[in-house]
């Protein structure tokens, strides 16, 4: 794989825009790529100039317009490039089954249904953890942008509300850094912001973690609960149903925006050392059966090998409900 740069105009609402905009622009005038694939339906936008040159491929990531940050405008730009995206791209991919069933009550299309995954993670180490003073299986762990609609202010009220709880560590930056600041203004002293985090750092604690908490009010799928459940933690998440979708019976919920409710699984989970070790067992086993990446990249290939038609005997609007129905690597 070889990764090109190119530039974007990096701000909250161009960014991503200008970035695709370039990319598609590059891929329509050199001709030298064979299939676009567009991820998420701000760059979806694009979709249909860029499949007026080359096969192109969408991935539906989620309903980003539902999310609070957005204003007007930007939400008719997302909605737009989930309505172009949906109906001009060579084939469409969605990440759940529930934008799966959505891109066909809202729009007549069949999508595959190949979602995001996580790999399973050996025994890490715990060096990265002293940055921080933290001792390993002796805290609790948030992993996520640190924006409105992913539950912080609930989660902090939660934890301070349980006597003797573990540390909470939040991972995560923000471009809206009044937010954070407010997050971090009413975080007591036991609570502990790293920023963002990534590679060896970032698998330490999660492997270390004595329960990873997402209480987060919307989402498309969620990476970080699926990383968390690759390293074996036991995972509490709010129970909206993107999440429910992605932890299945192996992990533990609590009624969304309802401090009461959190506040009393996590003193649960926290307290019972044994239902943590077999949720965790259960995640790590779910990730393996049904978020394992060599079975994704090989389902994501065969699509682009459908649009080529390299595969004339592949229907891009297969119903597929599973990866099953999809060929193996």
């Amino acid at each position: 794989m070889h990764i090109r740069r190119r530039p974007s105009l990096v701000t909250k609402h161009g960014d991503a825009g200008t970035h695709t905009a370039f990319c598609v622009l590059e891929a329509a005038l050199w001709r030298q790529y064979d299939v676009v694939h567009l991820h998420g339906i701000g760059p979806g936008f694009f979709t249909g100039v860029a499949r007026a040159f080359v096969p192109t491929v969408f991935t539906f990531h989620a309903q980003d317009y539902r999310q609070e940050k957005w204003g007007r405008a930007a939400r008719w730009w997302l909605r737009r490039g989930e309505s172009m995206a949906v109906r001009h791209a060579s084939a469409v991919i969605c990440v759940s089954k529930l934008l799966q069933s959505y891109t066909r009550q809202r729009y007549g299309r069949e999508a595959r249904y190949i979602p995001n995954g996580a790999r399973i993670v050996a025994a890490a180490g715990s060096d990265a953890l002293r940055q921080w003073d933290l001792d390993a299986g002796r805290y609790v762990l948030f992993v996520g942008r640190l924006i409105s609609d992913r539950g912080l202010p609930a989660l902090l009220e939660a934890h301070a509300g349980i006597a003797g709880a573990p540390t909470l560590v939040i991972v995560g930056d923000s471009q809206d850094q009044a937010f954070a600041a407010a997050l971090r203004a009413r975080a007591g002293a036991n609570v502990v912001f790293t920023g963002y985090q990534s590679g060896e750092a970032l698998s330490q604690l999660y492997a270390h973690a004595t329960l990873c908490v997402h209480p987060s009010e919307v989402e498309g799928l969620p990476i970080a609960v699926l990383e968390a459940m690759s390293h074996g933690r036991a995972v509490l998440v709010s129970d909206i149903p993107e999440n429910l979708e992605a932890v299945g019976e192996a992990g533990a919920s609590f009624a969304v925006q309802n401090v009461r409710a959190l506040r009393d699984a996590m003193a649960r989970l926290l307290g019972d050392p044994a239902e943590r070790a077999r949720l965790g067992a259960l995640a790590r086993e779910r990730v393996g059966r049904e978020y394992d990446w060599e079975r994704i990249t090989g389902a994501t290939e065969a699509v682009y090998r459908a649009v080529l038609g390299e595969m004339p005997g592949t229907s891009l609007d297969t119903d597929s409900n599973g990866l099953q129905a999809l060929p193996p690597t």
